[in-house]
């Protein structure tokens, strides 16, 4: 049974650190793109792993939104009534952030492994997430989610945790 999603609230660190990684997103690896700072001598083994992080991680983010459909949303808002278990959230809790991350770290090794550096600040913003979503489900799912929880990691390859 799905929901729709109601916006109520949403926190302003929460905007402010949705709107930076768009900025780094749109802007700043423009920026690194088009001023050559791109490593020319990067391995053609980083490079093409990097490929396949990225796709991997555009595959759980498709993936994700695919089975969500109208139940999209932050926490707070209106959630629907289902708790997603099956599709992309058998191997991890959060597939679109893990996604997001195998994204980001993908495209750095492809453009200069160094710059991998950068996701830092990002993933530092996607555990803060994670935690208050967590927190988030289990005081509107309870047993329900802890046991998805104990069965199922944040990383799909990590022991839950």
């Amino acid at each position: 049974m799905k929901g729709k999603r109601k916006i109520k609230h949403i926190t302003s660190f929460v905007y402010i650190g949705r709107k930076l990684i768009e900025v780094v997103i749109c802007i700043l690896i423009p920026l690194l793109i088009l001023t050559g700072f791109i490593d020319k001598n990067i391995s053609e083994t980083i490079y093409y792993f990097g490929v396949v992080v990225s796709i991997v991680g555009l595959i759980f983010m498709t993936w994700t939104r695919l089975r969500r459909d109208r139940d999209w949303g932050f926490m707070g808002d209106d959630s629907g009534s289902s708790l997603f278990i099956d599709g992309p959230y058998k191997y991890t809790r959060h597939p679109y952030y893990v996604g997001a991350i195998f994204v980001g770290v993908g495209l750095y090794l492809q453009l200069n492994y160094i710059l991998v550096i950068l996701m830092l600040p990002v993933m530092l913003f996607i555990v803060f997430i994670i935690r208050r979503e967590e927190q988030f489900l289990t005081d509107h799912f309870g047993k329900k989610f802890l046991d998805y929880k104990s069965k199922v990691g944040i990383f799909p390859w990590w022991y839950p945790f």
